[in-house]
């Protein structure tokens, strides 16, 4: 055996380990077979490579069935040809079949393999068992639909447990049910929860007076979800032996009825609380405005008696002014906060967004705070970033400020502090007027700022106010997609915080 020949072998001896090992795809060089000398090495190369060129036909075929493409034509010139052939065309009758099924031809009868075959053929005569028992059902639903069709309302027969016999098309309309209900669904499962105990004292009202009809309001919670007011009126059902067999309910939806009478007991306790607000703030004003007018008048009549004197005290009529200038102050405070909340309560404040700088904006409100703060020798600082941009409505922020800065002020005994602060918190701005003051108590935290909860509370030296200012910065916060809140410890002092978010 010459060099040659002991090559070929190697190589058919590779591709026969390659077909045993199952591999899918595989690799043969047939160079060199022509040249070999012996005819039966020669003849025996031929066969192996034929051998292999089958085995990857028929592995290709098998492959392509496996995926589903039964289009794949089997291998013609092959020793499995036949068979291959054979398993082509089951399939394809099968997948014909199947496809028949499905379309709803339950006369089929597979006939491909055994086990196969049988788990096929009983799922078929168990659709074709299904489909006699769904037309009868249907042919039951026509009849007990044709006597319901014409009754606007809701009618249900349910058994002794309440599950739905049959349903009226009004009962599937109201209760949003698409689908088959009777047997499946108990009508008092329906039953809001909060009712329940009245729907139940109703069945108890039946089945002691067979001949009652109990006409109540319940509320229905339909599969959805959706809940909704109806009228019921329920009456057992008795069969000729007098024996009970159920009950029949008929039930109309009231929601919009029962919508109106709530919205109307709404409107009117919403009437009295506003009567009661709109009261009880304008005894505020009048009562903080006829404060700050008694100093105007009283301290303008001294400084006119000073100088008609001829003896005019310079110390004194400094003293006069500063309560007047004071006065004059608090009541402009207190109209602009009113005119302020006026426009708001009616709509008439419009968002103004722009760039700002915020800091710019705090800077400016506690240079005009330390004005103010002077005559209680009350120290104001503010720490913040240089520039923090943001969109906003500029007079609303200004408004905000003003108002917790001079209610700190307010606050605040003498020699006091107050520390204002701007913090950014992913994408949001937080500033906080922190001061140390007297506090505010828990109880009164709450309600800070609703408005049936205004009060006019004195501050340190004595100021007047109305309470106003925060529900207005409530407010303003609000319509610019913040939040306000308030912390403090009774005797120590308060925190205001608000939230502002790019517009």
């Amino acid at each position: 055996m010459n060099g040659t020949d002991s090559d070929i072998i190697l190589k058919l001896t590779n591709i026969v380990d390659q077909l045993l090992s199952g591999k899918s795809k595989f690799t043969f060089d047939a160079t060199g077979i022509d040249d070999i000398e012996d005819e039966r090495l020669k003849s025996l190369a031929g066969k192996v490579i034929h051998l292999a060129e089958q085995y990857r036909e028929c592995y290709g075929f098998i492959l392509d069935l496996s995926y589903g493409r039964l289009y794949t034509e089997p291998p013609r010139m092959n020793v499995f040809a036949g068979p291959f052939m054979q398993l082509h065309s089951e399939l394809r009758h099968l997948t014909w079949q199947i496809q028949q099924i499905a379309d709803g031809d339950y006369d089929q009868c597979v006939s491909f393999s055994g086990d196969f075959s049988d788990a096929i053929n009983k799922m078929i005569i168990a659709l074709r068992e299904k489909q006699t028992l769904t037309e009868q059902i249907r042919e039951n639903e026509n009849l007990f639909r044709s006597i319901f069709s014409t009754s606007p309302d809701g009618i249900v027969l349910c058994d002794m447990d309440f599950c739905i016999i049959n349903a009226s098309n009004a009962a599937y309309r109201m209760l949003g049910i698409t689908g088959e209900v009777n047997g499946k669904m108990h009508f008092n499962d329906l039953i809001h929860s909060e009712d329940e105990e009245n729907f139940k004292k109703n069945l108890d009202d039946l089945l002691s007076n067979r001949n009652n009809t109990i006409c109540s309001e319940l509320r229905v919670v339909t599969p959805s979800g959706v809940c909704f007011w109806s009228e019921q009126n329920a009456s057992v059902l008795i069969d000729s032996n007098g024996n009970l067999k159920g009950y029949i309910i008929i039930f109309r939806n009231i929601s919009e009825r029962k919508a109106a009478e709530a919205q109307m007991l709404q409107y009117t306790g919403e009437l009295d609380e506003a009567n009661r607000t709109k009261d009880k703030l304008f005894s505020i004003i009048a009562h903080d405005l006829k404060n700050s007018f008694n100093p105007l008048l009283g301290f303008s009549a001294l400084m006119l008696q000073e100088a008609n004197s001829g003896d005019i005290n310079a110390e004194k009529i400094k003293y006069f002014t500063k309560i007047i200038q004071d006065s004059a102050s608090g009541a402009y405070n207190l109209l602009v906060n009113l005119l302020d909340w006026s426009r708001l309560q009616s709509n008439r404040i419009v968002i103004k967004p722009e760039l700002l700088n915020l800091s710019d904006i705090i800077t400016e409100n506690v240079t005009t705070g330390l004005t103010m703060s002077k005559g209680k020798n009350i120290t104001i600082e503010y720490t913040a970033p240089d520039d923090c941009m943001l969109t906003s409505d500029r007079t609303m922020i200004n408004t905000v400020l003003r108002n917790l800065i001079s209610n700190a002020i307010k606050f605040t005994p003498q020699n006091g502090k107050i520390l204002v602060t701007l913090l950014q918190e992913e994408d949001m701005y937080l500033i906080s007027v922190q001061d140390n003051g007297i506090g505010i108590a828990q109880e009164n935290l709450q309600n800070l700022f609703q408005t049936n909860a205004i009060q006019s509370t004195p501050g340190t030296a004595n100021e007047k106010g109305t309470g106003l200012g925060l529900v207005l910065c409530r407010d303003f916060v609000n319509k610019l997609g913040g939040d306000i809140w308030a912390e403090s410890v009774y005797g120590y002092g308060t925190t205001f915080t608000f939230s502002l978010k790019n517009l």
